[in-house]
């Protein structure tokens, strides 16, 4: 494949900094919500970023198909570095970081996903040949799934450390002054300043050949935006097909979220080890579903999309009237599978349908509407009594959200098929 060598310095970039970032955001929310006891303040922080995200989110997207995506991920690693750098350093002064520095490396980390995965897709379009866009999809989500799990892992591990016990398991109790210790946040926070630095090393060697044209002109942000606008309005099946394939997404950050600890707590009485659990099997089942969905869908993804979103719903449903931890363990692990593999159909299919001059805005601007999805899902969850106290309820909302998004798809499936034959490449 050509191209092959750049693919694996950016599959590498990406890793390094998925697992540190990944790490990095556990670790702010334990420190904000725990170790300092403010849940308030990371409800407002993380509600003002999601608003930050819908602001900020076109914009993004117009800088990704302005310039040369290369050097977007090398200036996202330059300033990630020199701020966490900056943060860490302040340590030897204040003898800690100062909360408002540790809340400014959450936005920062939020504004630079909003750049970092559309313009990762946007640049892997661009450099790959379009028979291979399912495999890569599929790559880039297993990737993802096992930064996850890999973060949230060493995350545990680094600010709780090891217990004494399992040092005695594996014979290393001579090393629990070391290993038993919890890390300081400053500690976590100069390695992910590090693994920045270390992205723009491995990016800076790329070398790759463009296989699309990109439209280069000086054009101005809001025409960008005009012209993203104005392409989504002449092909409507386009923002049909792009929204409601999404929703599976926004239904599970809110059941993650938001649903996902009452629900744990108060309907299956279980622990945080049952929370855990849900949320590695659910990594695990999206690398599953990574390996073999597009090989089994590749003739047909949009089929594939509706069919997972209708699973997804019965999972939901399986979710209202269960209150069985097992239950709840085996359906994450499926939500997972669901939610793999709707994504990885989903961005192969726009990959066909939008040229790579204009993807960064269009996959930006269904970035925002997700964003403003979840929220207004937060918002009916969280303010509604008949949902917010009961958990179980929240999850028949969500099955009759996926139940929506299916049957549109379902309506719009000849339309949208009949346009992808005279539009695809693959």
């Amino acid at each position: 494949m050509k191209n092959k060598p750049a693919i694996l310095y950016v599959f590498l970039a990406n890793a390094i900094s998925g697992i540190s970032q990944g790490m990095m955001m556990i670790a702010i929310t334990w420190y904000i919500n725990n170790t300092i006891d403010q849940p308030e303040l990371y409800n407002t922080l993380f509600l003002g970023s999601s608003i930050l995200s819908i602001v900020w989110g076109p914009y993004a997207g117009s800088l990704i198909d302005r310039y040369d995506r290369r050097k977007v991920m090398i200036t996202i690693n330059v300033l990630g570095g020199i701020y966490m750098m900056l943060c860490a350093g302040t340590a030897l002064v204040f003898d800690g970081v100062p909360v408002f520095l540790v809340c400014g490396i959450f936005i920062m980390t939020i504004v630079f996903y909003n750049v970092h995965f559309p313009n990762l897709y946007a640049f892997l379009q661009e450099i790959v040949p379009p028979n291979s866009y399912g495999k890569i999809t599929s790559a880039v989500e297993i990737q993802n799934q096992l930064a996850f799990v890999l973060s949230g892992g060493l995350a545990a591990v680094l600010l709780e450390g090891i217990p004494i016990h399992v040092l005695e398991t594996i014979g290393l109790q001579q090393y629990a002054h070391i290993l038993a210790q919890p890390i300081a946040l400053e500690k976590l926070i100069f390695i992910d300043g590090c693994t920045y630095l270390v992205g723009v090393l491995l990016l800076w060697k790329m070398r790759y050949v463009s296989l699309t044209e990109r439209d280069k002109r000086p054009i101005p942000v809001v025409k960008r935006l005009q012209d993203g606008l104005t392409f989504l309005k002449e092909r409507p099946l386009i923002f049909v097909f792009g929204y409601f394939s999404h929703i599976l997404f926004a239904s599970i950050m809110v059941c993650s979220f938001l649903i996902l600890p009452s629900y744990v707590l108060h309907i299956v009485h279980g622990d945080a080890a049952i929370f855990g659990l849900s949320e590695g099997l659910f990594a695990l089942g999206a690398i599953f579903a990574g390996v073999l969905v597009d090989r089994v869908f590749r003739k047909n993804r949009l089929l594939g999309i509706i069919l997972f979103l209708l699973l997804g719903a019965t999972i939901y449903a399986v979710l209202f009237f269960s209150q069985s931890a097992i239950f709840l363990l085996v359906m994450y692990l499926f939500l997972g599978m669901m939610n793999a593999s709707t994504r990885i159909l989903r961005t192969t299919t726009l990959f066909q349908l939008v040229p790579n001059k204009i993807i960064g805005r269009i996959n930006s601007f269904f970035g925002v509407l997700n964003t403003a999805t979840r929220v207004l899902f937060i918002v009916i969850i969280s303010q509604i009594t008949f949902f917010s106290d009961n958990p179980d309820r929240s999850m028949g909302f969500l099955m009759l959200m996926l139940l929506i998004a299916a049957t549109v798809l379902g309506l719009n499936y000849k339309k949208i098929q009949n346009f992808k034959k005279k539009t695809t490449f693959d």
